[in-house]
This record gives C-alpha cells, sequence and structure tokens, in this order.
C-alpha cells in the first residue's frame, strides 16, 4: 500500500487495500506505536474557524491509522503533518453531515473485512499496542465513509464521462499485425493490395521476394495508450480486420492490420473511476477550501 496520506485515506474508503489484498486471519500482524511526546491531551495541534484538534483526538486519529494500515509510518513528520490536515478537513466536513443507512452497511460490512483478516487475538493486541478501543475505529471508520459519501455526491455524470474519455486508452487494449517498408511506394501498394481483399500471406510473399519489406510482426494485447500518437490514432478509428493507410515513423512506413479490439465501457469502469475522482476532490477541498478556514498548526 502507498504510504501517501491521501491514498491511504482513499484506501480507507474503498475497502483497505491491506486488508483486503490478504486471505486469512493474522496472527502475526506487527501494529506500530505512536511517538506521543508531543500528543498530551490538552495540547492543540491545529486551530481553524469554528473549532480545534487536541492531541489527544490526533493521537487517536493515528492509532487507528495504525490499526487498518500497520505499514503506516506513523512517527513520520511529514507523513503526520499532512494526516492532522486531514483531520482538520474530517472535522469540518462531518459537522454538516447525517450518517446515513449506506454509511452503517459501510462499517457494518468493513467490519467483517477487519475480523476476516485479524483474528480476536490480533485485534486485542493492536486495541492495546495503540491504547484504543474497537468504538475508536468504528467512529473513524464512520467519519471516513461519511467522507467518501459527502465527495461523491460532488461528482456529476458529466463528469465521469469526461474522467473517462481521458483515460479511455488506458481502457482500450489491441493486438494487430504491423508491416513495416522502407519506401512510401512500396508501403501504400502493399496497402492498397491488402484493402482490395489481398491476403497478408501473399503480400508478405509479394514484397519478400523483392526484399522491401524491412519487418512484420505481431503486437498482442498491448493497452493503447502505451503506442505512439501515430498509432493510437489510427488503431482508434479502425476495424477489425482492416488495413491502415501508410504510416511514417522516422524513415519507415508501416502498415497496420487490426486483429482485435477490446475496450472497457464506462459501467464496467464506473466504480474505479469514481474512487480516483473522490480522491481529486478530497486534493481540491484541502488546497483549494482548507485554507479559507484559516487553520494554523503547532505541530512540529
Amino acid at each position: 500500500m502507498s504510504s501517501t496520506p491521501l491514498k491511504l485515506l482513499l484506501a480507507v474508503l474503498t475497502a483497505f487495500g491491506f486488508l483486503t489484498g490478504c486471505g486469512g486471519k493474522h496472527s502475526n500482524t506487527m501494529f506500530p506505536s505512536v511517538e506521543i511526546s508531543q500528543l498530551s491531551s490538552t495540547k492543540e495541534l491545529a486551530a481553524y474557524e469554528g473549532g480545534k484538534v487536541t492531541g489527544a483526538e490526533f493521537n487517536r486519529f493515528l492509532a487507528v491509522e495504525g490499526f487498518l494500515n500497520p505499514d503506516a509510518p506513523l512517527n513520520d513528520t511529514s507523513y503526520r503533518k499532512e494526516l492532522l490536515r486531514q483531520l482538520v478537513m474530517q472535522k469540518i466536513l462531518i459537522s454538516h453531515l447525517k450518517t446515513s443507512d449506506k454509511v452503517q452497511k459501510q462499517v457494518e460490512d468493513m467490519w467483517k473485512q477487519i475480523k476476516r483478516s485479524y483474528n480476536e487475538d490480533t485485534r486485542k493486541q493492536g486495541y492495546e499496542v495503540l491504547n484504543i478501543r474497537s468504538s475508536d475505529v468504528t467512529n473513524q471508520l464512520t467519519n471516513q465513509f461519511k467522507l467518501e459519501e459527502y465527495f461523491r455526491k460532488q461528482i456529476t455524470s458529466d463528469e465521469l464521462t469526461a474522467y473517462y474519455k481521458r483515460i479511455e486508452n488506458d481502457l482500450t487494449r489491441v493486438s494487430f499485425t504491423q508491416l513495416a517498408f522502407s519506401t512510401l511506394h512500396d508501403a501504400a501498394a502493399a496497402a492498397a493490395e491488402l484493402q482490395k481483399g489481398t491476403s497478408l500471406q501473399d503480400v508478405q510473399k509479394k514484397y519478400a521476394d523483392v526484399q522491401t519489406v524491412s519487418k512484420i510482426e505481431n503486437a498482442d494485447n498491448l493497452k493503447l495508450s502505451s503506442l505512439s500518437p501515430s498509432f493510437i490514432d489510427v488503431l482508434k478509428k479502425q476495424h477489425i480486420g482492416e488495413s491502415s493507410e501508410p504510416i511514417k515513423m522516422g524513415k519507415v512506413y508501416y502498415i497496420l492490420i487490426l486483429k482485435q479490439k477490446d475496450k472497457k465501457t464506462e459501467s464496467e469502469v464506473k466504480e474505479e473511476m469514481m474512487k480516483e475522482l473522490v480522491l481529486n476532490h478530497i486534493n481540491r477541498y484541502m488546497q483549494d477550501e482548507l485554507p479559507r478556514f484559516h487553520v494554523t498548526f503547532s505541530l512540529r
């Protein structure tokens, strides 16, 4: 799992990559200890218009993070500062949010996942090492799923469609045969033959005799976005079985014959796109909205 705090927040919101990636219960999980020398219960670590974050609150927030993601660098200064900003955002927003039936169900499902991943002894160990209770975990899960629900509601169908169009080349895989020619004359002649219905084998034989074909290759199941822009433009428009006009790249002329094209639909990737867009909205809120609350931090 990434150690970037916002990525970790997204992981929490969308099912805990650490937990869901594991099969069976864990009895040897090493939970991190939290250095609390700066986190006295009364110390104010952040203040903003309408509220503050105390050392005790942040300590509990860190500890629950450590329970859910034992690999988190809880005592790293820059990591802590970013998590503190997230906690400020959370406190500002959840004060106006209700706990929906959907959020309650998500929390219940997450606890089922936690219990599948951590056996009872492991959970008890985590509570003891991190000085938290199961209710602290429940409260934090509830808050984070409330945040997710809030940001998901900001995402419009137009935004989803626009995002899909931006990433559609990543969602498309193609298989094709490419013929490479040293001259435009021979490439154009071969393309005309193929478009008339001459088989690839016959074209290959004809041009192999005069040694103008420098290369014939099969490219299978490639991500469209991994190809050159010239190839992308042609393959996006091609139908299976079609051969292209010559494509000049450097000193070589290519003909592409599309064999297969598989593109995931917007509905198939909607949930994955929602997760990314939620993260984008969180980032924008942190950058654009949080400063309006005149937040001050005293965490060193």
